[in-house]
């Protein structure tokens, strides 16, 4: 989401996603075909970044809604942390802001787009003349799970602990190292307990003070990150703290098996006076992880025992979209999403007139047949953001990158050939202990090699599959990167910067391991403009990057959905989580 590593799915396999994760279900290439008119409509309605600094808590009940019963969520990927400092990925953020942890920022959904309002801080965030220092106010009586207060210092010290990427902080966000002063040296509370950080002070007895290097626009939506949420340091225990950590959101952390499940229970100290975001009607949350999203669904559709107090938050199977857009369409929720995915080709290694002829050789529809991909869980994509985005604007599809059909690969051939370059060899990684990853690579590379290329398909296990992709000097010349990306917040400086200022290739956070230095100035000074200025700016830098870079071929955007029981009220789906706002269901 804004949270970016995301639990997806590449054209070569299954994988965790760079950054702030997706849970959201995974592109059909290796998962399906053909999405719905509606759908399509749904996604490309903009996130608008809207503001309301002074709306107030509580937060309006929901019509209808009653207290009390248990909540079950149901969630195939297996998030790498619930540690607040670490968590980047769609599915734990959300579990985060919407139930445990409270930043000084964070969205409320009005009329279905996010609003940005305040939480822990009076109002939002105030920065200087110049830019380069934001001010927050914090707001008075805020207690933890354990019902002592909040300090002031214990924000300085979640700042803090976010750089300890060593350990609690090795799945979260690089935000704050690049724009905080002093953060591209500071190594963290653990490794420097001693060292003063300049990026973060405190100003009399609520006032946090931000000091950045650079100007950064849209800092007020930064700071809806857990990294924002305050931490003790006498509470610490470093990497056992996710397992039962201090929370100001409505509810606490009962019990954590980490790839298992998870169990919330209520927050007696949550003051919902002070909280215009959340409710909090079930008394008991249960969140399982690793689920297999088939049978989860089909017991939540039967509505058999606990599967009608159950949520399904991944895609529809295929199989069973007969069903949620017929007799039992009141049990599905569909709407736009944060995320993209992508398939990744290495500009390093592949000269671009051989990136632009595996895009005309790319058999998307095959590959989404063989994989079984659901209709209602994406959409064909031609640009590099999400049309969610602010600002997003369309253009014709290349005929490199149409997003759908099944290749052309005579003109593929045909520029191999020109090019003396039949039988360029690629090698990618994919997942070879799930039937449908087989089946999609089998689809891949039968494409490719009509079209000429030399195809080497390594087979690799699921388990293994996130580190093979995430190494920038495996022997492969695809695949290697973030197979796919969620916004951070809704305007092009969390996608662009991120995904192609090549600062991330170490780590297996870029597109098509792209580095550019004229692209990287290009960026630069369009962060430097506020949001709105910005928008236009980001979108004809998409169109550039398509026509004169094309470092890998867009996907498919995906679709935020959720298969729920007959006893789950009021899933409203959130564009910008790209899942439902969780603090708004109860269970009848």
């Amino acid at each position: 989401m804004r949270w970016t590593k995301l639990a997806a799915l590449t054209a070569s396999g299954a994988a965790a996603l760079s950054l702030a994760a997706c849970s959201s279900g995974g592109s059909p290439s290796s998962s399906g075909g053909g999405g719905s008119n509606t759908a399509a409509a749904q996604q490309t309605k903009a996130a608008v970044a809207a503001t309301n600094p002074d709306l107030k808590g509580p937060a309006p009940a929901v019509t209808g809604a009653k207290k009390g019963g248990t909540l079950n969520i149901d969630d195939g990927s297996n998030p790498p942390t619930m540690d607040p400092s670490g968590i980047y990925y769609i599915d734990s953020n959300a579990y985060a802001t919407q139930y445990l942890f409270r930043t000084l920022t964070q969205y409320k959904i009005v009329k279905g787009k996010p609003v940005l309002v305040p939480d822990l801080a009076e109002g939002v965030g105030k920065p200087s003349a110049d830019g380069l220092t934001w001010t927050f106010k914090i707001k008075p009586g805020l207690k933890y799970s354990n019902g002592k207060p909040v300090k002031l210092a214990d924000f300085v010290y979640a700042i803090k602990r976010s750089f300890a990427t060593e350990s609690v902080a090795a799945n979260g966000t690089n935000y704050q190292m690049e724009f905080l002063k002093g953060g591209s040296s500071y190594k963290g509370p653990f490794r420097q307990p001693h060292a003063k950080f300049p990026g973060v002070t405190t100003k009399g007895s609520n006032t946090l003070v931000f000091h950045l290097s650079k100007k950064m626009p849209s800092f007020n939506y930064f700071a809806s990150f857990p990294e924002f949420s305050p931490i003790p340091q006498s509470a610490d225990t470093k990497g056992k703290y996710q397992l039962h950590p201090l929370t100001t959101g409505p509810y606490q952390v009962a019990n954590y098996t980490k790839g298992q499940k998870m169990v919330l229970t209520r927050n007696k100290y949550w003051d919902p006076k002070t909280d215009p975001v959340r409710n909090a009607y079930p008394n008991k949350i249960n969140i399982n992880f690793s689920i297999q999203d088939l049978p989860s669904q089909q017991r939540i559709l039967a509505n058999s025992g606990v599967g009608a107090n159950t949520i399904n938050i991944d895609a529809i199977d295929a199989s069973l979209v007969n069903k949620v857009t017929g007799t039992q369409k009141d049990q599905f929720a569909l709407g736009p999403s944060s995320c993209e995915f992508f398939d990744e080709l290495d500009s390093r290694k592949i000269p671009l007139n051989i990136r632009k002829a595996i895009g005309y050789a790319w058999p998307f529809n095959e590959m989404r047949k063989a994989a079984g991909a659901s209709s209602l869980s994406y959409q064909p994509a031609t640009t590099y953001a999400a049309p969610s985005l602010q600002g997003f604007k369309k253009y014709s599809p290349l005929p490199y990158a149409t997003g759908q059909g099944n290749g052309d690969p005579a003109k593929a051939k045909a520029i191999l050939k020109k090019a003396g370059k039949l039988g360029f060899k690629l090698s990618y990684y994919y997942v070879s202990d799930k039937p449908t990853k087989v089946a999609a690579n089998n689809a891949e590379k039968a494409g490719l090699e009509k079209a000429g290329f030399k195809v080497k398909d390594i087979p690799v296990s699921t388990a293994e599959y996130e580190k093979k992709i995430s190494d920038p000097s495996a022997p492969v010349n695809m695949g290697q990167g973030t197979p796919g990306w969620c916004y951070d917040w809704p305007t092009g400086d969390s996608v662009y910067p991120v995904l192609f200022n090549g600062a991330g290739i170490p780590n297996g956070l870029s597109v098509g391991q792209f580095k550019n230095a004229k692209v990287n100035a290009e960026m630069a000074k369009i962060g430097q403009l506020p949001p709105a200025k910005a928008a236009p700016k980001w979108a004809a830098l998409d169109k550039e990057l398509m026509t004169k870079y094309f470092p890998s071929i867009p996907d498919d955007y995906s679709m935020n959905s959720a298969t729920f029981g007959k006893n789950i009220g009021n899933v409203v789906m959130n564009p910008l989580i790209s899942m439902p706002s969780l603090s708004q269901i109860w269970v009848k």
